[in-house]
């Protein structure tokens, strides 16, 4: 059988090309064609660990035409308008946050919520838009070209790694036209109210039953028969041995102390502003500890944020904070968003030994709390505004539809505010298992286990549904 493989940016090469799954897929003798709009230097990188890819296949340059991108944002925010009502959530209308710089995409956004606001009256608005949007696609001038390609190809699946790129869409259009059967994994375990799956597929892989019943709920027109729960492969890497280093080779690495206790504190992307006043907080707070029992702090940036915003605090407390970096590359360093920025493989194990060896993990509303749970490490989640005025609410975060996955379960430890930090972390070093005691439970509801299984999973799903 021959798969053909979307990756339109570098996120997914992590969490699946990196990932056994398409090990698995070429033991069975089907051959995988990556279909990409990924740089030279990623490719390479991907090859050093999966030699048997040999075949990449570029995607074509495609820009949306006016009345494609209006309807496309129109859904999007119809379907936001639509889910903030239908969950009683009105944080999703967090979710809505476009950037509007430039006089063509203030006209795009302010048509776009008029039309949206109207299609979000009726479900029967927002379905026939989706068509008109389907259609709008097919006829470009690279669904055609795509669908040439696809005739030469002759694939018998196409799996796209992630369902909000708008570079996929001419892609599913031209395989519909050609009867190729098609799938899209949802992501991550936050995106299914965000209103941003672009395309209609045969199949949707998920999660959990937890995203399978969301899923089927926000979009009705989905049959259950559809929507196949295979869990992600992204938490695999911390079932292979072969990525473990000792805490002294580690520890040595980046002159850290093995003797010391040890906390990480990993960031969000610039979405969230407040994240160098997080890392000022902790590191003061930890500073007053008494030297005899104060850990030392591992500082894990968000990959694409590559702002000097952490400069000045990591030469203040350098003698308590010190930085493991993402090993995450672009060809332009002045390029740093996820559409080009790809992780190394040796990133995998960065990100495990750096959990690994903390005895806690400190975040705001991040998913390393599930990285962390792998490994039963324990996380604290941070619970306050760091500014008086701050215009980022802290309490919004955790009322974020995915959080509500939280309910009744005690999956981490809170800080609630400043003065809490150094509390919080003693408390959580010295008993680790009394922080976050359900913090295995909230991963069994968010993803399916055995989580070494995943890969697995996704490959017999694919075949079966061939």
């Amino acid at each position: 059988m021959k798969i053909l493989i979307i990756v339109p940016d570098g996120v997914g090469v992590r969490n699946y090309l990196y990932s056994s799954f398409v090990d698995e897929l070429n033991e069975g003798k089907n051959e995988v064609i990556v279909y990409h709009k990924i740089s030279t230097s990623a490719i390479e990188e991907i090859q050093k660990q999966k030699p048997f890819l040999t075949n990449f296949e570029e995607i074509p340059h495609f820009v949306e035409n006016f009345k494609a991108r209006l309807l496309r944002e129109s859904l999007a925010f119809a379907r936001i308008l639509r889910n903030e009502k239908f969950l009683k959530n009105k944080t999703i209308l967090k979710f809505w946050s476009p950037s509007k710089k430039g006089i063509k995409k203030r006209i795009l956004y302010f048509f776009a919520e008029i039309f949206g606001d109207f299609l979000s009256k009726k479900y029967s608005r927002i379905r026939k838009a989706d068509v008109f949007f389907e259609n709008e696609i097919s006829k470009s001038k690279t669904c055609k070209e795509i669908g040439v390609k696809l005739k030469k190809i002759q694939p018998d699946f196409i799996l796209n790694l992630h369902q909000r790129s708008p570079l996929s869409s001419p892609i599913i259009s031209a395989a519909h036209q050609l009867n190729i059967k098609t799938a899209t994994v949802i992501f991550s375990w936050d995106n299914v109210p965000k209103a941003r799956l672009v395309s209609r597929y045969n199949y949707y892989f998920v999660w959990s039953m937890l995203m399978k019943k969301e899923l089927k709920l926000l979009y009705p027109e989905i049959s259950t028969s559809q929507i196949k729960i295979t869990g992600t492969p992204q938490f695999e890497f911390y079932f292979e041995k072969k990525n473990y280093i000792t805490k002294k080779d580690f520890f040595n690495t980046y002159n850290l102390d093995v003797d010391k206790k040890t906390i990480c504190f990993s960031g969000n992307d610039l979405t969230s502003p407040y994240e160098a006043n997080y890392l000022n907080d902790i590191c003061e707070e930890v500073n007053k500890i008494d030297e005899s029992i104060r850990p030392q702090i591992i500082f894990r940036r968000c990959p694409v944020d590559k702002t000097t915003r952490f400069d000045i605090i990591q030469e203040k407390y350098k003698n308590i904070l010190t930085a493991v970096d993402p090993d995450w590359r672009t060809e332009k360093e002045s390029d740093d968003s996820f559409s080009s920025i790809y992780p190394t493989y040796n990133d995998n194990c960065l990100l495990l030994n750096t959990i690994k060896h903390s005895d806690l993990v400190i975040n705001l509303g991040s998913t390393m709390a599930h990285d962390a749970a792998v490994l039963d490490t324990p996380c604290l989640y941070l619970k306050y505004d760091p500014l008086e005025k701050s215009i980022f609410k802290v309490k919004d975060i955790y009322e974020f539809q995915h959080f509500r996955s939280m309910k009744n379960i005690n999956a981490v430890g809170w800080i609630h505010n400043k003065k809490e930090i150094s509390i919080k972390i003693i408390e959580g070093m010295n008993t680790p298992n009394e922080v976050g005691v359900d913090r295995a439970k909230w991963l069994e509801e968010i993803v399916l286990h055995p989580l070494e299984d995943n890969s697995s999973k996704l490959k017999d799903t694919i075949l079966e549904c061939i």
